[in-house]
């Protein structure tokens, strides 16, 4: 089934969790799609997340080895990354000239960055919770987590270096 769905550059992108297939599909309007293959991909990856940003497309998995990234200018073809860790990489984002990841599984360092989103550096995290996503506005990354207890969340203004937040 389809996970995430992400827009730029007048194109549609929606990526596939169940590790089957085809793993993307696109559209130049939101209506009519298309499956696309993902070149290298081993066929199982699980896409969890994918986002737009600075001309490129950037799909996180859950699964694959240390290939949990891929990357795309067009949403079409598509190169798989190494990613930092062999982690769940569950969320992806994109701000400040930073493309950011948040893992659901690893220890000490279940977030990645990324200028390029083709090569990533592993970042300490503050808390080894599950994290489910992230995104970035007015000027803050900002995570959740489904576990943990009162430290549900946590920012970062550059996407390096985090600490967690009072969560409800």
């Amino acid at each position: 089934f389809l996970s995430s769905v992400a827009y730029g550059n007048g194109t549609y992108v929606a990526v596939n969790v169940d590790g089957s297939g085809d793993n993307v599909m696109t559209s130049p309007d939101g209506i009519t799609w298309t499956s696309r293959t993902t070149s290298g991909a081993t066929g199982t990856n699980r896409w969890t997340d994918v986002t737009y940003g600075n001309g490129t497309f950037v799909a996180v998995s859950s699964d694959g080895g240390t290939q949990h990234v891929m990357t795309s200018t067009d949403g079409i073809n598509w190169t798989i990354r190494t990613s930092a860790n062999d982690y769940w990489w569950n969320g992806v984002t994109y701000g400040n000239g930073l493309f950011v990841a948040v893992a659901w599984s690893g220890t000490g360092n279940r977030v990645m960055t990324s200028t390029d989103g083709i090569t990533w550096t592993a970042r300490t995290t503050p808390a080894n919770n599950d994290w489910l996503d992230v995104v970035y506005g007015n000027g803050l990354f900002v995570a959740i987590a489904s576990t943990g207890t009162g430290n549900r969340v946590m920012t970062s203004p550059d996407g390096i270096t985090w600490n967690t937040r009072t969560s409800a």
